[in-house]
């Protein structure tokens, strides 16, 4: 009779008998079952999950929340585990009446990384794929990267973030206590600013230790719980790395798969069970397990065993008795003993069988050979394995799907990759390699394959990556013609740029941005704003379905300079402006980058200018009004005349009169301009016609300054501002 011990903090811990609680009494109160819906299992125990679904509650995947028709009576329950931030949101948004069974020490975790600063990075040790690392991971506001393990975490970590970076470690609830020690020790050491958070619970810390105690003093250990449970996992890890023989089963009717000698070569047991496992559970296994260590096996039962045999080429499930490099031994319940030799486990070389396989786990073989003299029987795995995966490339070439494979050799015409064990030729023009290119550069690489032929006589099969990229790319650019929406935003990659605009690629499909969708100001050529294999920000600006064709932008409203320009200034503001360019009608200058004004040849100076290139440079700062603002055809009008009525700042950048310099430093006149670019003697006024200064026409005589016809109001000035703008926009 072996001595069984059951652990002490077995069962249901108090995250989960509160989830369960908060569970039954909602069934209680309603008197539909239906109208409750668990959002995720509410606990990782298959047999409770049945059993609540059996009784109508309804259990949905939180990914597909938004396609529930929830009701005025319809209940949801978080699972224990917690889910999303988006999911909370959905439920407060759409008024969802909601009971959130979320373990409160997992609850904890959300609150510690929701309030970190934006600049920290948080580091999360744990399952990144678990419930719970992804609810605690869309609650941070900053960077953050998890980890599974100390070696992860090594070779993954940055070594040289910023001094004033913050940063967080946090844990999954039920994280394992050896590696969370590590972890910490690790961090301290390299970022010595750094937070720690020992947010693993106490009662996974309590139930790790105390398995690791009893699987180092009992024969054989027995794990019950899910088989998606983490914290029961870790369990089964501690246990089958410190005890001689550990096994890992959901119901106690899994002890019956067992050969009764297996347990009754076990004289002391531990049963240990994970957080979700009810107690009910527990018990059945404990009883189960008395009844099986109790029953001594009758007469008549070790008397069929002695004559029970087995045939070649028959399947056979047995349990690992023993494990070394070279071999396995199975009990298959039978007089024989059973030895799994090496290379009838594996093709692969280099394989740890101590590592890949442990005492009492249940393997599938096929017997191949018997020697009753030595009472053995050879066993293999390879060639069960080979049976069943040709099966799946056979079903793989019915179907058209796509395999996963491993390219092992190159030979003459093409590649040897492994699929599942089956060896597939892929030809060297199916590879997806060009003409030029080397096929050793696909060697080791995993690689996507579709079976284009095979020879069921000889077990051999023809595969095509280029036809399996194919597919692929077939089914990702249906997928993303069919839910892409104008507007949708995606961070993509410069495939190739032309004259007229880039490629950039968004997933499966590529996008052109056109030249003129690249910036708001003058056009460029696309070369001097991207580099092939730049990452940019484009959104999606015209779809065709039929022809699969998908235009994108980049500029956006937010960095449009004429908005910025609107939000800035008015008409009558004086500006500080960049002349940009010359036009026989007047002067373009720069307001702000990309938002140029027209400084017509009538408002550069007092007098209209024939020339603006005899006032007026390329560079030049000058100081303008604004006299008008057209936004529909993004225009504005800029006078320099308007200031220098109101005897404002000049129109150009001139040396101020205190500045000015002494008369001994000013050039003389030769140097002052060359005699060619002096006026002739012709168009000088002959001294004579120069009224003398007793001469001065009298006040009354001269012409009133309200009198004089402006550059404006002449005829031949009419609207020319317009008309020079509108050729200016024509020849452009």
């Amino acid at each position: 009779m072996a001595e069984i011990t059951l652990a002490k903090s077995s069962g249901f811990c108090f995250g989960v008998k509160r989830a369960v609680t908060l569970l039954e009494d909602e069934l209680g109160k309603t008197e539909n079952a239906r109208n409750v819906i668990s959002i995720g299992e509410i606990i990782h125990n298959r047999t409770f999950t049945d059993s609540i679904k059996r009784r109508g509650v309804r259990i949905i995947d939180p990914e597909t929340i938004e396609t529930v028709d929830w009701d005025k009576n319809s209940v949801a329950i978080i699972r224990t585990h917690g889910v999303i931030k988006q999911v909370y949101e959905y439920l407060e948004t759409n008024d969802v009446c909601y009971i959130d069974a979320t373990c409160p020490y997992v609850k904890k975790i959300y609150k510690i990384v929701a309030t970190q600063p934006k600049d920290s990075l948080i580091i999360i040790m744990g399952d990144e794929n678990h419930p719970e690392v992804q609810g605690i991971r869309s609650f941070a506001e900053c960077e953050v990267l998890v980890f599974s393990d100390f070696e992860e975490l090594q070779s993954g970590i940055p070594k040289n973030p910023p001094e004033d970076k913050n940063i967080i470690l946090v844990a999954q609830t039920t994280y394992n206590i050896n590696q969370w020690e590590k972890c910490q020790k690790f961090i301290k050491y390299l970022y010595t600013n750094s937070r720690i958070f020992d947010t693993i619970c106490s009662v996974t810390d309590e139930r790790q230790k105390e398995i690791l105690s009893l699987s180092a003093d009992n024969d054989l250990v027995v794990v019950v719980g899910g088989a998606s449970s983490s914290n029961t996992a870790k369990l089964y890890d501690i246990a089958i790395n410190n005890c001689k023989a550990a096994i890992h089963i959901e119901t106690a009717g899994e002890l019956l798969d067992y050969p009764p000698h297996f347990f009754k070569k076990a004289k002391k047991i531990a049963i240990t069970a994970g957080a979700s496992t009810p107690g009910s559970i527990i018990q059945e296994v404990i009883q189960t397990m008395t009844e099986i260590t109790n029953d001594e096996l009758s007469f008549a039962e070790m008397l069929d065993q002695s004559f029970k045999t087995l045939n070649t080429g028959e399947r056979v499930t047995g349990v690992i008795t023993s494990v070394s490099p070279s071999e396995i031994h199975v009990d298959l319940g039978i007089k024989h003993t059973g030895i799994l030799p090496y290379d009838e486990i594996t093709s692969e070389s280099g394989v740890d069988l101590e590592r890949e396989f442990h005492v009492g786990d249940k393997i599938e073989v096929v017997c191949i050979k018997f020697n009753d003299v030595e009472g053995i029987v050879t066993l293999s795995k390879k060639r069960l394995d080979a049976s069943k995966n040709w099966q799946v490339i056979q079903q793989a070439a019915e179907e058209g799907s796509i395999l996963c494979g491993t390219v092992r050799d190159v030979i003459r015409g093409g590649l040897i990759a492994y699929v599942q064990s089956v060896k597939v030729f892929i030809p060297a023009s199916q590879s997806g390699v060009p003409r030029d290119g080397s096929l050793e550069s696909l060697k080791g690489q995993k690689v996507k394959i579709k079976i284009i032929e095979i020879n069921e006589q000889r077990k051999r099969a023809v595969g095509s990556i280029r036809n399996a990229e194919r597919s692929i790319h077939k089914k990702e650019s249906e997928e993303f013609f069919a839910t892409a929406e104008v507007g949708q935003k995606f961070k993509g990659t410069v495939r190739s740029i032309t004259n007229y605009g880039v490629f950039v690629n968004i997933g499966p499909v590529d996008g052109m941005v056109h030249i003129t969708e690249l910036s708001w100001g003058s056009l460029k050529p696309p070369s001097e704003f991207f580099n092939i294999g730049a990452e940019i920000d484009v959104f999606i600006k015209n779809i065709n379905t039929e022809k699969k064709h998908i235009s994108l932008g980049y500029k956006t409203e937010e960095n449009n300079p004429w908005r910025i320009f609107e939000n800035k200034y008015k008409v009558d503001d004086i500006v500080d402006a960049k002349v940009v360019s010359l036009m026989p009608f007047g002067a373009f200058a720069e307001i702000i980058p990309g938002v140029d004004g027209l400084i017509h040849n009538t408002q550069i100076a007092l007098k209209p200018v024939g020339n603006p290139a005899s006032v007026l440079r390329i560079g030049d700062s000058i100081t303008a009004k604004i006299t008008a603002i057209d936004l529909e055809k993004n225009r504005v009008s800029l006078s320099i005349k308007a200031l220098l009525e109101e005897g404002d700042t000049p129109a150009r950048e001139t040396t101020p009169a205190e500045e000015t310099a002494p008369a001994e430093e000013i050039a003389p006149a030769e140097e002052i301009a060359p005699a060619e670019e002096i006026a002739p003697v012709e168009e000088i006024t002959p001294a004579e016609e120069i009224a003398p200064a007793e001469e001065k026409v009298p006040a009354e005589e001269i012409t009133p300054a309200e009198e004089i016809t402006s550059a404006e109001d002449n005829p031949s000035f009419e609207n020319s501002e317009e008309n020079d703008v509108e050729k200016a926009t024509t020849a452009e």
